[in-house]
């Protein structure tokens, strides 16, 4: 009879924890998974996925959070709630009540305090230099998660296209290295799930927007990458990619609605002919084509005129910045979207972050069309972009051309002069990002043929020209690559494996080569972090002649001489031509050897170098 007592008593007293517990399966996902309070958006959208849950009612009892409206699709599966969150509201948890068939699911929810401050946060300028890496090809600090149960992909450094295993905490390892070297910020490629079954390594497709991928690491390992960088002094930058996403996405095997993406009776690519937005005879076909083909067959384009989407989309960033505690976004491929639907999708984030600078990749090949895209112009179609800054891909076009070349009126150094000549269409040049190479173009090394004089001259005008310069891994010890192959622009550290037979990230383990070209970069980045002249001073160039081109960089209290000859023999620089800049100086010194001279009326110049002078 006891026995039956207690049998009885348990299934009284666990039953209803049963039913509830099989219950939970009605909501199976909701997003974001928590959020904070203080935001100056005071509504939230929480995206809500399981069996028929647009079905359910729900209810919330926090005090200062009501449900301002539930939508729902064409898809029963999804409901999207949006929650007004007033100012006063106080952090806490609490439980989201569903309600179907006269039951009821409860489930937590949780309002974080915002950091002080966190609206106000400083972000990257001109002062910074930045570095560029892929997480996948830049070091293995964990090779517990090479390989993930349930992950199409683990580890395979013999094929080039694989993934080779570096993650975050390879990255947090190399921090110390990456401040030594002297530049301030880091921006990575994205670091979201792809589970897709080839070529995941990249992570320009996305399978959730709410994971880190667990072979790159955890979330909780991405605000700890941040906090080690901000105590080494360097700032951390999301890559934002608004375009698209993974064909592994969840999405793809349950469509939150009909319109989530563009889509094609048959497989059609974008056109890629960003040139078409700024074209006023452009084709509404070509448009059409540009921003709704998709990037790659594996990258399912976005529409983001979904509203849904578009606010879901917005919160994700919103989420990492807040979580992770970042310092700025570069955007990824930004003319492939509609670009006034763009602008709204980023100022939405600004919103949150009014200090923030953002970058855009918007790969045009004339400075107008690229001036185009920054924020602060006077377009005479009224549009603004929102990007606060954009990468100069003429630029490096004429460094990937100039140091190769013969002289000559519009080659060589002249290609130089005519593009810093067309500054004046920029709201803002100090704040446009210069570069040699980066993920999706031929290393530099292999544009000069590992010419060492001729991969110094880039640097040199890199660094020291007006906007702010982004090193791409590898670029600061001449790393090799392969042209006209995506995988042949991204390959492995030397150093951040441990299998590798030697470590670059040591003097020990570099090349004499490969020293020459860190120490030359390293002094360069160095001085430009502690030279405020070469961040935002004003600029003045001379006409080349002879293959020689002189410019300057100068403020109220300091004045640097840039002297670039591109002859393939020493040349005499006479200086009277520059007395404007060099009336009453007499003394200058080699910012690189720190050797001193004497100003006279001409000075020696070798054969494809560049001097870089501080001038008194």
């Amino acid at each position: 009879m006891k026995r039956f007592l207690i049998f009885s008593y348990c299934l009284v007293v666990l039953f209803p924890v049963l039913a509830v517990k099989k219950q939970t399966q009605w909501v199976q996902r909701i997003e974001p998974t928590f959020w904070w309070t203080g935001m100056k958006n005071q509504q939230l959208q929480l995206a809500l996925y399981g069996k028929n849950v647009a079905l359910a009612d729900f209810n919330i009892h926090h005090a200062g959070v009501s449900i301002v409206r539930k939508t729902v699709t064409d898809n029963p599966n999804f409901v999207f709630l949006y929650l007004q969150i007033v100012s006063k509201t106080q952090a806490g948890k609490f439980f989201i009540e569903v309600r179907k068939d006269n039951k009821m699911q409860k489930l937590p929810y949780e309002l974080k305090q915002r950091r002080n401050n966190s609206a106000l946060r400083a972000s990257f300028t001109e002062a910074d230099a930045l570095y560029l890496l892929m997480p996948d090809r830049f070091a293995n600090g964990n090779v517990a998660n090479d390989s993930v149960k349930l992950y199409w992909q683990g580890v395979n450094r013999n094929v080039s296209g694989a993934r080779h295993g570096g993650d975050i905490e390879g990255i947090i390892s190399k921090i110390p290295y990456l401040s030594d070297l002297g530049v301030t910020a880091l921006w990575t490629t994205p670091l979201f799930d792809n589970n897709d079954v080839n070529y995941s390594y990249h992570h320009y497709g996305c399978s959730d927007y709410y994971k880190i991928d667990p072979r790159l690491g955890s979330n909780q390992d991405y605000p700890r990458l941040a906090e080690t960088c901000h105590s080494n002094g360097l700032k951390l930058i999301i890559d934002v990619v608004p375009n698209h996403c993974s064909s592994a996405h969840w999405w793809l095997k349950d469509k939150p609605a009909k319109d989530w993406f563009n889509e094609w009776t048959t497989y059609t690519g974008s056109n890629y002919r960003m040139t078409a937005w700024t074209d006023p005879h452009a084709a509404q076909a070509d448009l059409e084509r540009l921003t709704k083909g998709w990037f790659a067959p594996n990258m399912p384009d976005l529409n983001l005129k979904n509203p849904l989407l578009f606010d879901y989309l917005s919160q994700v960033y919103i989420f990492w910045i807040e979580y992770a505690n970042l310092d700025g976004m570069r955007v990824d491929t930004y003319p492939y979207n509609d670009i006034r639907v763009a602008a709204r999708f980023i100022q939405t984030i600004r919103n949150e972050y009014p200090s923030m600078n953002v970058v855009g990749e918007c790969w045009v090949k004339t400075p107008a069309e690229i001036a185009y895209y920054q924020s602060g112009g006077s377009n005479k179609d009224g549009f603004d972009s929102r990007l606060t800054s954009v990468m100069d891909f003429c630029l490096k076009d004429a460094l990937a051309s100039a140091v190769n070349e013969t002289e000559g009126w519009e080659s060589g150094m002249a290609r130089f002069y005519a593009h810093f000549a067309q500054d004046f269409v920029y709201p803002n040049p100090n704040l446009v990002m210069n570069f040699l190479d980066n993920h999706d173009t031929d290393r530099y090394s292999n544009i000069v043929k590992r010419d060492v004089a001729k991969y110094k001259m880039g640097l040199a005008l890199l660094l020291t020209a007006r906007g702010y310069p982004q090193i791409y891994t590898g670029t600061e010890i001449m790393l090799d690559g392969t042209p006209g192959d995506y995988q042949g622009y991204r390959y492995d550290f030397p150093g951040g494996w441990a299998a590798d037979n030697r470590n670059a990230f040591t003097a020990q383990g570099r090349t004499a080569e490969e020293n020459e070209i860190f120490n030359y970069t390293k002094t360069l980045l160095n001085y430009r972090k502690n030279n405020p002249v070469l961040q935002n001073g004003k600029m003045k160039q001379f006409i080349p002649y002879d293959g020689i081109y002189v410019y300057f960089r100068y403020n109220d209290a300091k004045t640097i001489m840039v002297v670039a000859n591109n002859n393939l023999k020493e040349k005499t620089l006479h200086t009277e031509r520059f007395n404007e800049m060099m009336a009453n100086k007499t003394k200058a010194k080699n910012i690189v050897t720190g050797s001193e001279l004497i100003l006279k009326v001409s000075v020696n110049i070798p054969a494809k170098s560049v001097l870089i002078f501080e001038i008194d």
